[in-house]
């Protein structure tokens, strides 16, 4: 199976924002926080293409085959690099969250509990159909 382009997974992602938004259903006083969150949103799917391309790109070039022969270390460390931009983009989202979280009616706060729940079994399945990595899954 082809995998989705960058159109698409931009498709993906606004369908994502859609619907944890109007899950929701925010008051006017509350918009004022969703750019904030849709912004951190949009980074990580950003820097998660970006991550998939570049082991799409390692698979391409046979570079996996030749990673179990050379430097533990450097494996090592780009992995350290990739985790610290993951947790970083983490961050950025859960501080953006958190003004608005606390603003969220008990009802909001459920819908979220089940959106989120939703959105992450759904990229989850997604990874494991596809056989990638675990630690690709967002």
């Amino acid at each position: 199976m082809a995998a989705p382009s960058a159109a698409d997974l931009k498709s993906l992602t606004d369908m994502r924002v859609g619907i944890v938004k109007a899950a929701l259903q925010l008051t006017p006083d509350q918009e004022k926080y969703w750019p904030a969150i849709e912004d951190a949103i949009r980074t990580r799917a950003k820097n998660r293409q970006a991550r998939l391309e570049r082991i799409a790109e390692l698979h391409e070039n046979s570079a996996m085959d030749g990673m179990h022969e050379g430097n533990p270390v450097e494996f090592m460390q780009r992995r350290a690099d990739r985790l610290i931009q993951r947790g970083t983009d983490l961050k950025k989202l859960a501080d953006a969250w958190d003004p608005l979280y606390k603003t969220l009616s008990d009802d909001q706060k459920r819908r979220m509990a089940f959106v989120s729940f939703a959105v992450m079994r759904s990229v989850r399945n997604a990874i494991e159909q596809r056989g990638g990595p675990e630690d690709e899954d967002e």
